[in-house]
């Protein structure tokens, strides 16, 4: 019953993260539910009755070491402002899937262990086992990815305008602990597990930066984009000029817009919209501009208004659509001329 309650406490953390997560990375979202599977898998272990349950809740708790320090990685480099491209991401968690996947040979080949007994304890099921060589490769992944996260931090000390040196510390005391834990169990051993609470406490560590970050990150407080949402009207358009959506900003400045229907073309039936914005848009997308369009206002009921119509592309810088952003500007023009 003891694992009981790292399950619990890394799931209610879970709940909390996702209730506040509007401006909460996923990664650490990612890291909170490998750790809550994985310790489900330790405590699913220490109920198990016979080898065969056993061996399938071993095979959960593995999700953790197969998982959690290459996302713990990807989150230190996140902290520190390191950007890992997604295809590296993409390669690198598809290695991880595979020696997850050699974990879960277990009871049919010698791959990951090579013999396995099951025993009953004073804190329930256990494993005896004894190695193969899927399980040196595991160990070798934990050590990279230990040791990348620790390269990481420690050359952000030296960026203390770009990164905290408080979440530096961090972030090295959660990388060692997580993974620390896990090696000094191969060395003392122990009547428990104490994985499932070393990741929990590494979870925990990890979130404070990233929530601190979410708070007061230019870059990723969510505050400044709503607020500048709010005062501007944005419609968006598919490659193909298919209205697929607007703001309420937008319904209050283009009335037609409510009736029109999505992933459908610009109705011709009149309207702010098709006098004031149709035809630079349609010019826009003839010229295959990619820059903002800027520069460029109308008057409409004693009112100023600037729109500015631009691309919205991958990270390929591949066109997917179009959108125009609408600001009223008779205050700012006539402040100016004052």
């Amino acid at each position: 019953m003891i694992y009981l309650i790292p399950f619990f406490l890394v799931v209610a953390m879970l709940v909390v993260i996702i209730a506040y997560g509007k401006t909460i990375d996923m990664k650490i979202v990612l890291l909170m539910l490998i750790v809550a599977i994985g310790n489900g898998g330790y405590f699913a272990l220490a109920m198990s009755k016979n080898l065969e349950e056993a061996v399938l809740a071993n095979k959960i708790a593995y999700v953790i070491g197969s998982f959690a320090p290459i996302t713990i990685w990807l989150i230190v480099c996140s902290i520190c402002r390191i950007h890992v491209p997604r295809v590296l991401c993409m390669v690198l968690y598809t290695i991880q899937f595979f020696i997850y996947m050699s974990a879960c040979t277990v009871g049919y080949q010698k791959w990951f262990y090579e013999t396995v007994e099951f025993h009953l304890g004073r804190t329930g099921g256990y494993l005896t086992k004894t190695y193969g060589p899927m399980h040196v490769i595991y160990l070798i992944s934990l050590f990279i990815y230990t040791l990348a996260g620790i390269v990481v931090a420690i050359y952000s000390l030296n960026r203390s305008n770009i990164v905290s040196r408080i979440n530096v510390d961090i972030l090295i005391f959660a990388d060692l602990i997580a993974v620390g834990v896990y090696f000094l169990e191969r060395v003392i051993t122990l009547d428990i597990e104490l994985n499932p609470m070393s990741f929990v406490i590494s979870s925990v560590a990890m979130a404070v930066p990233m929530i601190k970050i979410s708070i007061y990150s230019v870059y990723e407080n969510k505050n400044f984009f709503n607020e500048e949402i709010e005062q501007a009207a944005y419609i968006v358009f598919s490659k193909s000029l298919k209205y697929m959506g607007c703001n309420e900003c937008a319904e209050k400045m283009f009335p037609e817009l409510i009736e029109w229907e999505l992933e459908r073309k610009i109705p011709g039936n009149g309207g702010r919209f098709n006098t004031f914005l149709r035809q630079p848009l349609q010019e826009y997308v003839d010229k295959g501009e990619i820059e903002r369009f800027v520069g460029h206002t109308y008057e409409y009921k004693g009112e100023l208004y600037h729109y500015e119509i631009g691309a919205l592309a991958s990270d390929k810088k591949k066109t997917r659509g179009f959108f125009i952003k609408v600001s009223n500007v008779t205050d700012v023009v006539k402040m100016d001329s004052v």
